[in-house]
């Protein structure tokens, strides 16, 4: 004999929707918590990097400070202003030693600064590497008296480091994704080169000259 499909139906409907019920409901829990838990683990991911993004940035804003620190020179300059030298050229071994530093400080990031940030940084880093060329020669003693003359290349090259640096927490910082590393990380050659060219570094390379000459006639 066949089996009434329609008599089971209608005699266990109210057990075979509850089992159904029960079903989806279980099926939608599991649904519910395998999504929460994959947005747990974006939301971690998520800030882990956006940790790394700060921290890099956070280390930006502290070297473009150290670069504004001076020291006083004593007496008033033609200007009336103090006379002032960066603290890190107060040696040879100190500009060595902080040169490192900022190279070292500013690589370790680099991959989790914001593009602008990092056009920034080799910049910087291209002016100090040709500082450190016209150091090469002179002596040690002189590097505070240099370092007068290109004071206020260091305050504007820490201004703009800093300025990059803060737009980042200003609107970078919303961005879930960091910026894509194969945008090109320097600014274009005839800007670094227009930029170089207008610092006092640049205009006053005869004074490094000079001071490298009177080392060698010592």
């Amino acid at each position: 004999m066949d089996f009434d499909w329609g008599t089971f139906l209608t005699a266990h409907a109210s057990a075979i929707f509850a089992l159904a019920g029960a079903l989806g409901g279980g099926i939608l829990s599991f649904v519910g918590a395998l999504l929460l838990k994959k947005r747990e683990f974006s939301l971690s991911v998520t800030g882990k990097l956006l940790d790394r993004r700060i921290a890099a940035h956070e280390k930006v804003i502290a070297l473009a400070t150290e670069m504004r620190v001076m020291v006083a020179l004593g007496g008033g300059s033609a200007s009336g202003e103090v006379r002032r030298a960066p603290q890190v050229m107060i040696s040879r071994d100190t500009f060595e030693d902080w040169f490192t530093r900022f190279t070292q400080l500013s690589l370790e990031g680099t991959s989790w600064l914001s593009t602008a940030t990092k056009r920034e940084v080799n910049f910087i880093q291209d002016y100090l590497i040709t500082l450190h060329l016209y150091l090469e020669q002179v002596p040690s003693d002189q590097f505070l008296g240099l370092g007068e003359i290109i004071r206020q290349d260091f305050v504007d090259l820490s201004s703009s480091l800093e300025k990059t640096a803060f737009t980042f927490f200003q609107s970078g910082v919303r961005k879930l994704q960091p910026d894509s590393l194969g945008k090109w990380h320097k600014y274009k050659r005839g800007e670094t080169e227009r930029r170089l060219g207008s610092t006092l570094l640049v205009t006053n390379q005869s004074a490094f000259s000079q001071a490298q000459n009177d080392g060698q006639a010592r």
